[in-house]
């Protein structure tokens, strides 16, 4: 069988492609690849125009943004008689992509695709909960995401990185976290790392802050998930607002130079208003006050605020989705005077990310999971129009709400109405209640 790991020409997100196979975002599909190998199987690697070359295409989707760049290159494939594998994080709601791939992997695919290879051998199938076949999936039926151990080898990434799983998913079940419903949690630390990522670009959490004291120096990003301590414990995120003045103060009154500690945050929770907004921003004021009074530089807060997404299979799958764009917006709220900045005190500014998501970018999250059989003509015609990506925001919006359902997309869905209800998770998920 002659297998190959497809390689996007144009990615979703410009550091796909300047990274490639040589970051963290590849290494489920590297993972994979290992696995195969040491099934005495080679794996090379396919482009757009290599595809009928092979027998076994495997496709990494990490996120459900990785639909429609990989979408618009398949439709331009050459004919070949190639089986297309679908999996990674990305892949959880199957039902508007079933024309896009044979086969679609649920879950953690170093056990499940070597079997599926062995039975393409012999022109069988591989009856296994967490493997789709498109020509015959139900919505009716039940398919589980499937887990496996870590994965006990250390394989490349690139041309001289080393991989080795440290953990994987999360002892915390914050509602709206897939990584969390969707990976049962194994070992103790709260922090990802391995061996294919420097110790500069760790992503610390805010408890991993307060509990191990790093480095001031070293710590680049972290995340809140909540502007409000009220909507940040109905989603089961357990960071007080107390916990987030004792990390502004841990930084502001330490002696690392300063720098941009960049912090993720979601917004847009049903329930949410202007008054969370302006729990974030007062408790920031409160702690900086304690610290030293800084000329330049000072620490630079990055507010970086996603979305909220119902993701399938977590206890929030069944929430409405908020439609506004907040893009420019949170800035404004919180006392923005022309520009993005909307806080400057003793030893911090912050400044509203403009890497927060336009509507648009929200409406072909929505599709994707929560998108059925029927969207997938329009789907079509959106991958195979240049217009519509070249498109501003505003024009993609308006594109969007002609061809697709939106309010109902959008909308708040009972278990029965969801179209992922089919999904299984390693723990039974009882759908909560909006905030």
């Amino acid at each position: 069988m002659r297998v190959g790991v497809y390689v996007q020409g144009s990615p979703a997100k410009a550091n796909y492609k300047n990274e490639c196979f040589n970051s963290r975002f590849f290494a489920g599909v590297m993972m994979v690849r290992d696995a195969i190998i040491r099934s005495g199987i080679d794996v090379g690697y396919a482009s757009a125009a290599t595809v009928s070359q092979y027998d076994i295409i495997l496709v990494s989707i990490t996120s459900d943004c990785d639909w429609w760049p990989y979408i618009t290159e398949r439709l331009s494939w050459p004919a070949g008689n190639y089986t297309v594998i679908v999996g990674g994080a990305g892949v959880l709601n199957v039902r508007p992509f079933l024309g896009f791939a044979d086969i679609f992997v649920l879950g953690r695919g170093e056990e499940i695709v070597p079997q599926i290879i062995e039975t393409q051998k012999n022109n069988t199938r591989y009856d296994n909960p967490s493997v789709i076949y498109s020509d015959n999936f139900d919505p009716e039926s039940r398919y589980e995401i499937a887990q496996s151990p870590s994965y006990p080898h250390t394989f490349k990434i690139g041309a001289n990185k080393s991989f080795t799983e440290v953990e994987q998913g999360c002892p915390n079940k914050c509602l709206f976290c897939g990584y969390a419903w969707h990976r049962k949690h194994t070992g103790g630390s709260f922090k990802y790392t391995s061996g294919a990522r420097d110790l500069s670009a760790i992503e610390f959490t805010l408890k991993d802050i307060l509990a191990t004291h790093p480095d001031p120096g070293k710590i680049r990003t972290t995340a809140i998930d909540g502007f409000s301590e009220r909507l940040r414990f109905a989603v089961n995120k357990r960071i007080s607002d107390g916990e987030i003045a004792e990390f502004i103060k841990y930084l502001g009154q330490s002696t690392a130079k300063p720098h941009q500690i960049k912090v993720f945050n979601i917004v847009n929770y049903p329930g949410e208003s202007h008054d969370d907004w302006k729990s974030f921003k007062q408790v920031l004021e409160t702690a900086d006050f304690d610290c030293p009074k800084r000329d330049s530089p000072q620490f630079s807060i990055i507010l970086h605020s996603t979305p909220f997404r119902a993701v399938p299979a977590t206890p929030s799958a069944c929430w409405p989705m908020r439609y506004e764009n907040v893009r420019g917006g949170i800035s404004k709220v919180l006392g923005s005077s022309g520009n993005s900045v909307f806080y400057r005190g003793n030893s911090f500014f912050a400044v509203e990310s403009m890497g927060t998501e336009s509507l648009s970018s929200v409406i072909l999250s929505a599709i994707a999971i929560r998108g059925v059989e029927s969207d997938a003509k329009n789907i079509k015609k959106l991958c195979v129009s240049k217009q519509f990506w070249a498109a501003n925001t505003k024009i993609k919006q308006k594109t969007l709400e002609k061809y697709f359902d939106v309010p109902l997309l959008f909308g708040a869905m009972d278990p029965d109405s969801l179209p992922t209800k089919y999904l299984k998770t390693y723990v039974p998920i009882k759908f909560k209640k909006p905030i």
